[in-house]
């Protein structure tokens, strides 16, 4: 497997020192997963090639090492989260595969918190945002950043949780009372996205979170017997506004609903004018933009658990931003476009530069965890078994296209010997003209550990 080069050895050793004092408190664990995946064909081909891998095995090897670390006892802590990632493809990737190593290392949390007082906290670093309620896509999740995993490699937490999922360095102020609570989140542009021919996994940390500003006013409140409500307010390069409400109507029962204002497109869509352009034998420099387009975000979930802890939920999801069937049509027509070959060399090559582009800018709306189309519906369910091992089925159905992501979960704690063993399965259904299936079809199966040290 490719080693960890060193500058990336020192970050992850550069902790240790500190472990001592707060080794009590420390999270080191290991993962290893061994993984093989099938992708269908699809129309996507590059110099008449096609650009992934029909069928291949990946193996994966993540560390993480996390700790809070009390400086000044009840006054001061240090936060600190280093992640190192690599993976070995048993078979040469294909194009749109490559990335540009096969291992790295992060921070992935990296703040000091000063208790300004009983109730007041000062927060600076680099920290993770407090994720929404929804499983799918949380509307009044305001912070979110682009995922950081490789192409290829992706590790299944045991719980299904992301351990790709980067912070923003930033500033946080918060406070909380017995009835409310509330936060002030800076977080500064401090850089741009050069490259967006490129996954967000080959641009650098800063970029994926740093590149554009967002100010964020959020506020919860804790006196309404069995609900839990909640309002945010971004302001920045992209102003939005989100209510959020939880609510028991029965002990078994959670219902959570969701609703945010966008004065701006979230992610950046297919422009239809360039495409033009292209066919026109005029060449943009870019395909895609967001657009100064007010939007609405809803999103409404019901859950319910047993006596057991098994949980059954199912989920609803809808964007006015997402594309219409008109405007998906149009992509799709442009991108059979660019693929119809015309034996000159020159005009070939500026069209897989476009498929290049494409491809890219698709990838990166779905690793800042955005969705394309319109409406969605998430359903799933966890049974717990005995010895806490879980089952855990989830579909994602695109309710425009009727495209499906499929999957199956199952994970064994072994409690004694500090290790979780997990594996699953998962499939997408749909044509090359749908969402889910728009690179192919593709099917995987995975087994893996995480160890507790």
């Amino acid at each position: 497997m490719a080693g960890i080069a060193r500058p990336q050895l020192a970050l992850l050793l550069f902790p240790l020192p500190l472990a001592a004092d707060c080794q009590p408190q420390a999270e080191v664990a290991l993962y290893a997963q061994q993984a093989w995946t099938h992708r269908s064909a699809s129309r996507w081909q590059i110099g008449q090639k096609n650009p992934y891998r029909v069928d291949n095995g990946i193996s994966d090897l993540a560390i993480k090492y996390a700790n809070r670390c009390e400086l000044i006892a009840n006054v001061l802590s240090a936060d600190l989260s280093l992640v190192g990632l690599a993976y070995y493809s048993w078979r040469r990737p294909g194009d749109f595969e490559k990335d540009r190593g096969h291992a790295r290392a992060l921070f992935h949390r990296l703040s000091l918190a000063y208790q300004l007082s009983a109730m007041l906290l000062l927060s600076a670093g680099k920290f993770s945002a407090k994720p929404g309620l929804i499983y799918i896509k949380s509307p009044a999740d305001l912070l979110r950043n682009y995922d950081v995993g490789f192409k290829m490699g992706r590790i299944y937490h045991p719980t299904l949780q992301t351990n790709y999922s980067d912070a923003a360095w930033g500033i946080k102020l918060s406070a909380e009372q017995p009835d409310y609570g509330w936060s002030f989140t800076a977080v500064p542009q401090l850089t741009r996205i050069n490259r967006r021919d490129e996954s967000s996994s080959d641009w650098p940390a800063i970029q994926r979170s740093n590149a554009s500003g967002r100010y964020l006013f959020s506020y919860s409140d804790y006196r309404l017997p069995g609900h839990l409500p909640a309002v945010s307010l971004r302001l920045g390069d992209s102003p939005a506004l989100a209510v959020a409400d939880s609510f028991y109507p029965a002990p078994q029962w959670l219902l959570n609903a969701e609703l945010a204002w966008h004065a701006k497109q979230q992610w950046r869509h297919f422009m239809d004018a360039w495409a033009e352009q292209v066919e026109n034998y005029a060449f943009p420099n870019a395909l895609f933009q967001r657009t100064r387009q007010q939007g609405m975000e809803l999103a409404l979930s019901a859950q319910y658990s047993n006596q057991s802890f098994s949980q059954f939920g199912v989920e609803y999801y809808f964007q006015s931003e997402g594309y219409s069937r008109q405007q998906w049509r149009r992509q799709a027509a442009f991108i059979r476009y660019l693929h119809q070959h015309t034996g000159y060399a020159s005009l070939d090559g500026a069209r897989n530069a476009y498929k290049y582009l494409m491809a890219a800018e698709i990838d990166n709306i779905a690793r800042q965890g955005n969705l394309q189309g319109k409406h969605y519906l998430n359903t799933y369910a966890t049974l717990m078994m005995a010895n806490d091992a879980s089952l855990r089925a989830y579909s994602i159905v695109n309710l425009q296209d009727k495209s499906a992501l499929l999957g199956l979960h199952m994970n064994q704690p072994l409690t004694s010997a500090g290790i979780d063993i997990y594996g699953g399965a998962y499939g997408t259904q749909g044509s090359g003209n749908t969402e889910f299936g728009l690179f192919g079809k593709t099917a995987g199966v995975y087994a893996g550990i995480k160890y507790y040290f």
